[in-house]
């Protein structure tokens, strides 16, 4: 039974839980915007439930692949029955909706409070239902979308990579949407200047890690006959074009610090430049040179490292004394 449920634990893929957990605190923090605790909680919880639900319902969908793209998967190695996955995949999905009504809940009580009227409330009318209801329709429309990615999208060369890269910029734009409901300012858009860095730095390296990791599972694809970018365009286009994204991706690193004024009024501090040419071209230099020496794992890992450093710098410089 805890052997099972350990198994089970492991499919989620926890490590990508804790990131998206991390994603969404930063993204508040660089927002300045910090909701109460149990709200945040159960944010996470809808999040760490929505990444668990898509990657067992992948593992049951890409048996086959596995046996040879990942042969110590607990679905292939039998320590998990198909039958257990899925009732563990079902059991997620409600937790998510459930999150995402509680999620709702919390916003329409804090709405009231702010408010101080409930028929002054009311008088907002169907859209502040719809807006406030946003959390139900989020996590709605996310299992979608990972059920959509899992049964038909990851077929889909370089598509398939674009959607994962936006899934997982999904909790930084959980948080605009939370500070625009409940920011206290007249003009919350001053604030949005520190996470708009965010958005593009961790979808630009998605798309590279995931590439990345397609080249790793080409064999195993390629039998299940799923065409993904590497198989259509090559091994050395694929390898070629990841490198080009972290490469553009290191060049942009100056950008918040030089020129995001020009846009939206404010710029990072010069240490966030610092902190990140010494963190984060060495393992873009690493994650590059891994993929050339075909150890794409390693690649792939090291990218998401470099992600994770990334977004942590961007919230040591928001913390910053100015």
């Amino acid at each position: 039974m805890i052997s099972t449920f350990s198994m089970l634990v492991k499919m989620t893929r926890p490590v990508n839980i804790v990131i998206a957990a991390i994603t969404l605190v930063v993204g508040y923090m660089l927002l300045r915007h910090y909701p109460d605790i149990p709200v945040l909680i159960l944010q996470m919880l809808g999040f760490a439930t929505a990444i668990g639900f898509a990657n067992i319902q992948n593992d049951i969908l890409d048996f086959e692949s596995d046996k040879l793209n990942r042969p110590e998967r607990p679905l292939v190695t039998g320590k998990v029955s198909v039958k257990t996955a899925r009732r563990a995949c079902y059991a997620l999905a409600v937790i998510m909706l459930l999150c995402g009504i509680g999620d709702s809940i919390f916003q329409n009580i804090r709405f009231i409070e702010i408010v101080k009227d409930p028929a002054l409330a009311q008088e907002f009318g169907w859209m502040g239902t719809v807006i406030l209801s946003f959390p139900v329709w989020f996590f709605a429309l996310l299992g979608a979308l990972l059920i959509a990615y899992n049964r038909k999208l990851k077929r889909s060369p370089i598509f398939k990579n674009i959607t994962v890269a936006f899934l997982c910029t999904t909790p930084l734009l959980y948080a605009v949407q939370h500070f625009f409901n409940f920011s206290l300012s007249a003009n919350p858009e001053e604030y949005m200047w520190a996470i708009i860095p965010a958005i593009p730095f961790a979808f630009l390296l998605t798309i590279a890690r995931e590439i990345y990791k397609d080249l790793e599972d080409t064999t195993g694809d390629l039998k299940a006959g799923i065409m993904t970018f590497p198989l259509v365009a090559g091994d050395k286009v694929a390898r070629r074009l990841a490198a080009d994204i972290i490469i553009f991706t290191w060049i942009s690193l100056p950008v918040p610090v030089f020129f995001l004024d020009k846009l939206f009024g404010h710029n990072y501090p010069p240490v966030f430049l610092a902190i990140t040419l010494v963190t984060l071209t060495p393992c873009f230099v690493v994650a590059i040179l891994s993929a050339h020496r075909k150890n794409y794992r390693r690649a792939q890992s090291v990218t998401k490292i470099a992600m994770f450093l990334g977004l942590i710098a961007l919230m040591v410089c928001i913390l910053l004394p100015s």
